[in-house]
């Protein structure tokens, strides 16, 4: 092993909806590469209601649901399969994952899941300074209740991501539209 590269047991990746969430998960699949360590995905969703809750079926009939966290252990499952797909394509063979679901508060849980030697990785999204002022942030209230380091990766802004250019542009391309390119083939 490298100097400077001590073993990390876990890194534990908050997902969520958010393209911030897969930009930590691409970074984390570099990082446990790289330590060889276990990578844990989680997502966290909120209780639902009561058990027994009706469920809208469609316009105007409802249905009793028989457990209300079945739809969001599969929502999660789904999120976190998503998440995979966006940030890396696949999982890499050499990196050992697990994926969870759990109810609750989000940096309640996520600071649970942790301890002493792991990494709590988690995605930030690029917000206003006065939204940035508003409390409320996952990344930021985990980051205060964890026991173990955080590293919080921020969502690039759209304008510093390149732009994908084509090597011959379509006929009426916008790229090829008095640049000094040619549109024809």
């Amino acid at each position: 092993m490298e100097a400077g590269t001590a073993r990390i047991p876990r890194l534990v990746v908050g997902i969520s909806r958010s393209r911030a969430s897969w930009w930590a998960l691409a970074w984390a699949v570099g990082e446990a590469r790289r330590r060889g360590a276990r990578l844990i995905l989680v997502n966290v969703f909120r209780p639902p209601p009561p058990a027994g809750y009706a469920v809208e079926a469609g316009p105007g009939v409802f249905v009793r649901s028989p457990d209300p966290y079945a739809s969001h252990v599969a929502h999660g499952t789904a999120l976190i399969r998503t998440a995979i797909a966006e940030a890396v394509g696949w999982m890499p063979g050499d990196v050992s994952t697990e994926r969870q679901v759990v109810c609750g508060r989000p940096a309640v849980e996520l600071a649970r899941l942790v301890y002493g030697g792991d990494l709590l990785v988690l995605g930030s999204r690029h917000r206003g300074w006065l939204r940035r002022l508003a409390p409320g942030s996952v990344a930021r209230s985990a980051a205060r209740r964890a026991r173990c380091p955080v590293v919080i990766v921020p969502e690039p802004l759209p304008r510093t991501l390149p732009l994908p250019v084509t090597v011959q542009p379509a006929p009426g391309h916008w790229f090829g539209w008095g640049h000094g390119v040619s549109s024809r083939a």
